[in-house]
């Protein structure tokens, strides 16, 4: 009997053994296979020149998505520079008509139809905050710059006249209506503050921007030191005009625009995803300095200007946007030395949040072309055609700046938004440890007043038992 079960484990053994065989052949096969397979996949210089030919093509893609409207500046002022009758006022197109007035009321119209009520309903009553905002903007940058100017006409500083006054002019502007918003958000910023005060600050602009220039005209011209500013940038400024043509081409279009999204949310949402507004609006900001500086290169304006002088507005306009972007980081965080002064409850009062300082940095340092350049327009009508394109030269420098300056800007705030995100974190955390400790130290006192009376009662009890057993010894029993 042992000697058949031997034999019949054997014989199974043997008979399931030439599978397992089979399986670990077969496994090998797979390995090999698959080593023939990776051995095949080896690729050929062909396909790797093609590989990198697409990569390289997906990283210039990407780069133009995010910097295609510096480059179209460059384009727009080439084909300004090569073909100045096209774009030029009275010429082929009729820009005065067909780019001066239509693109500023499509850019407007799309900017009412980008702002979002609800959003802009959320942070209405952040009087304090938007006020801040404003007066940085369009109160201490246009009278810092203004009297900085008047400084370098005093010293007869070796820079074209008519681009310092350009600078005065392009810090009366307001902040920008799209940039801004966006570089708050990818900060990590309050966006709703810095939308609120993007379509505040633009409105504001029509009446503050208008009357800044024509205060700061008179002595700027009567301390230039050329006498050509004061033929070109000179004259009086009808303001009653200003502000009909600006209501016309900015105000109305923004109202129009915001009336539209109010009535019809969801399709205006779905329709400016579609055609992309944004990419419109900033197209046919691109039309307007295609206009303008064709109608500097006609009248010969940039003839006077050097090279050291556009360098030196470059300079000026680095300098200007990290000074304005440190001081509204002072002003909103209000920092003070609290190991000598300790802390003071009523100034962290006055403090804002690292999200709220974002959009304040942005909304304040910022200044627009969309607004500027229409401003202007109006203001120098009367004037040299050419003058228009000088005078706007700083504030389109200073707007290229700013998105570089912005966009680095952009990667540091991100860091510090997200440690104090940590630090408040860290704090909530040891507080809530710190009641938890408090709790049970409250927990464990009562636990030990609870035994205390318990022990005290069981004494009690027990002596009274004690008592009782003395005087009556037959309860006991």
């Amino acid at each position: 009997m042992t000697t058949l079960k031997e034999a019949s484990s054997f014989a199974s053994d043997v008979t399931f053994s030439k599978p397992f065989q089979q399986q670990k052949s077969h496994l090998g096969k797979q390995q090999s296979t698959s080593f023939s397979e990776k051995s095949v996949s080896v690729l050929s210089p062909k396909e790797k020149r093609s590989n990198k030919l697409q990569k390289i093509k997906s990283t210039a893609k990407s780069i133009f998505l995010k910097y295609w409207f510096l480059l179209g500046l460059v384009i727009s002022i080439i084909l300004a520079w090569r073909f100045p009758d096209v774009g030029r006022k009275n010429g082929y197109i009729h820009a005065e008509w067909s780019i001066k007035w239509g693109a500023v009321v499509i850019i407007f119209l799309i900017s009412g139809l980008s702002l979002r009520t609800r959003i802009l309903a959320q942070t209405l009553l952040r009087v304090r905050l938007h006020l801040l905002i404003q007066v940085i903007n369009l109160v201490l940058i246009p009278f810092f710059v203004f009297g900085l100017i008047l400084l370098f006409f005093k010293l007869h500083m070796p820079v074209n006249s008519l681009l310092l006054i350009g600078v005065v002019i392009a810090a009366s502007t307001p902040t920008t209506v799209s940039s801004n918003v966006v570089m708050t958000k990818n900060a990590n910023g309050n966006e709703a503050s810095a939308l609120m005060n993007a379509a505040l600050g633009n409105v504001l602009g029509i009446f503050v921007s208008p009357a800044l220039v024509s205060v700061f005209q008179g002595p700027l011209i009567a301390a230039s030191p050329e006498d050509e500013s004061a033929n070109t940038a000179g004259g009086s400024v009808d303001f009653g005009m200003v502000l009909k043509q600006l209501g016309l081409t900015v105000l109305l279009p923004l109202v129009v625009g915001q009336l539209i999204q109010i009535a019809f949310t969801e399709p205006v949402a779905k329709f400016k995803v579609k055609c992309r507004l944004s990419d419109v609006s900033s197209f046919c900001l691109l039309l307007m300095v295609w206009s303008v500086f064709s109608d500097a290169v006609h009248a010969g304006s940039f003839s006077a200007v050097a090279g050291k002088d556009i360098a030196a507005i470059v300079i000026l306009n680095f300098c200007f946007y990290i000074l304005f972007s440190l001081s509204s980081l002072f002003l909103a965080r209000l920092p003070y030395p609290k190991s000598v002064c300790g802390r003071l409850k009523w100034l962290d009062n006055l403090q804002y949040s690292r999200e709220d300082t974002v959009a304040v940095m942005f909304c304040g340092a910022t200044k627009t072309v969309a607004m500027g350049v229409p401003l202007i327009n109006v203001l120098y009508q009367k004037g040299d055609p050419g003058t228009i394109g000088v005078l706007s030269t700083p504030l389109l420098l200073y707007h290229v700046e700013q998105l570089i300056l912005g966009n680095i800007e952009v990667e540091i705030l991100k860091k510090w938004v997200a440690r104090g995100k940590r630090r408040l974190e860290e704090q909530k955390a040891d507080e809530i440890l710190d009641d938890n400790s408090s709790d049970q130290q409250q927990t464990t006192t009562l636990a030990s007043t609870h035994l205390n009376r318990d022990e005290e009662s069981a004494y009690d009890s027990g002596v009274t038992r004690l008592e009782d057993a003395h005087y009556n010894p037959h309860k006991g029993q």
